[in-house]
């Protein structure tokens, strides 16, 4: 596989720092989200209001959010009550899934590869699977927090795809926004 196609077509700080109008205004009209480490901490089912007022000014834009996540159920499922929002959980990335599946669960016909994006803070969980299904890569740095032990074996898995990029073509820390249109 070549590695430069899971590097993220934009890289944020955070899902904060994402400017949705202008994603929107290029043609992505679905947002995939994974959970762990993106929009929250490990193991950390406390949506606050801020992240509860982004999924709102999401939605204003827009764009439609839904989660996909590879955690249990019972750990997304009140996330997306709270952020009212459809998800898919025990979701297996990079490998399990289709944007058929997405269709179905999440979105609806209207849901292709061209106007979705995946937002996560994993190259080999999140990225490599939005390279597979076709989608706009938003990557986002880990949420600080949570399980100390999950916490640092998904560092240890990012750092070592991070050593294989080349770093003309990604580096941590140097965020850039590759907005397509």
């Amino acid at each position: 596989m070549d590695l430069k196609k899971i590097i993220p077509d934009t890289y944020e700080r955070s899902v904060y720092d994402i400017n949705y109008v202008k994603l929107y205004d290029s043609g992505i009209k679905w947002a995939i989200f994974d959970v762990d480490c993106t929009i929250l901490p490990f193991d950390d089912i406390k949506v606050s209001d801020e992240l509860v007022n982004l999924f709102d000014l999401i939605k204003d834009t827009g764009i439609m959010p839904g989660l996909y996540s590879s955690n249990f159920e019972k750990r997304v499922k009140p996330v997306g009550e709270a952020l009212k929002v459809k998800y898919i959980a025990n979701a297996k990335k990079p490998f399990y899934g289709d944007l058929s599946l997405i269709k179905q669960s999440l979105f609806g016909d209207e849901c292709r590869s061209d106007n979705t994006m995946m937002v996560g803070d994993s190259f080999y969980l999140d990225m490599l699977f939005a390279e597979r299904l076709g989608f706009y890569k938003v990557m986002v740095d880990p949420v600080k927090g949570g399980h100390r032990l999950k916490t640092l074996a998904n560092s240890i898995m990012q750092t070592s795809m991070y050593s294989v990029l080349p770093r003309d073509e990604f580096t941590y820390g140097k965020y850039y926004h590759g907005i397509k249109g």
